[in-house]
């Protein structure tokens, strides 16, 4: 059994078009074979993502990720420009990390990588995009804003997974015969050298926790977004809309129902979902690009905000 899985794995590894999700799978009996917590709990977290009180590793944190932005100037509509960070206002730009982690599991990452390009919205952006907003002047808006990768992006991480486990697999045999298997201690100190430690509590969190949970259109989340910072949102939905020259009576109804909601002394949090998920559906519906875009990043950032507790 520990030969052919070891050489199973070792085999298998090499193969350029072996899935990595079922050698993690062999990773996690081989840790339970060899006793070794560090290859199990590493193969599992692949497997099943990261969270936040994981130690994320560094091959999943990506730098320079670039932004695209849609915006609406006048009668001018914006779509698709590129920003990086810098670029973005200084009181924005403390909202967005120089990194973008990838937390995803292994197998969302290879259905990823099929794509040819990919968006991502973290809580952040929605509140770097509120403040960005609120600097522009009259008829002026920032609809939505996202990370933008390509596939091939996700292929060059899902190749450094594969070479790191290669290079664990190889540190093994060099000491081990195929036909024995792995003393725990040298399979930690394989994992240590190539993975790293992973027992460590990491946060992704950038901004800090304001404090205590507020009740009403002041009220600040964990996130750092304020229920006052996604009502210009909710009207960038509707700026959206009446950009369009199509039929928008129920999207502009409900973007005033959710408002009217949000507005309250103290908003109930089922009343706000409860909206929110009418606002997507309407948008949705109606089928316009740029409508569901703005839409969802209100819907984002108001679900992150009752998330945190931010509701009563």
């Amino acid at each position: 059994m520990t030969d052919s899985l070891l050489r199973s794995l070792r085999d298998r590894a090499l193969d350029e078009t072996e899935p990595l999700a079922g050698l993690l799978r062999k990773c996690l009996l081989l840790g339970a074979e060899t006793g070794s917590s560090a290859l199990r709990d590493w193969a599992r977290l692949e497997l099943n993502g990261y969270t936040d009180e994981s130690t994320i590793p560094d091959y999943r944190k990506l730098p320079g990720v670039p932004i695209t932005v849609d915006s609406i100037s006048g009668n001018t509509w914006t779509k698709g420009q590129i920003v990086t960070r810098w670029q973005l206002p200084k009181a924005a730009q403390g909202y967005v990390p120089e990194l973008l982690y990838l937390t995803q599991p292994i197998e969302e990452l290879e259905r990823q990588a099929q794509e040819k390009s990919l968006r991502f919205k973290p809580p952040g952006l929605a509140a770097a995009q509120s403040v960005w907003d609120r600097e522009l002047g009259p008829f002026q808006s920032i609809v939505n804003m996202s990370y933008i990768l390509s596939g091939t992006s996700i292929s060059g991480l899902l190749g450094q997974i594969r070479t790191k486990l290669i290079d664990v697999i190889a540190d093994l045999t060099v000491t081990t015969p195929l036909t024995e298997l792995p003393r725990r201690e040298d399979v930690d100190a394989a994992m240590q050298q190539r993975i790293g430690h992973l027992g460590d509590v990491y946060t992704t969190t950038v901004v800090h926790p304001s404090g205590p949970t507020a009740i009403g259109a002041g009220a600040t989340a964990s996130t750092g977004l304020r229920v006052s910072d996604v009502l210009p949102l909710l009207d960038a939905v509707r700026a959206a809309a009446q950009a369009t020259d199509a039929d928008t009576t129920e999207v502009e109804a409900a973007v005033t129902e959710l408002n009217e909601v949000v507005s309250k002394p103290d908003p109930e949090t089922g009343e706000v979902v409860k909206r929110a998920g009418k606002l997507r559906e309407v948008a949705d519906k109606l089928g316009i690009a740029a409508v569901s875009s703005a839409t969802s990043a209100a819907v984002s950032a108001l679900t992150d905000l009752a998330m945190k507790g931010a509701f009563g």
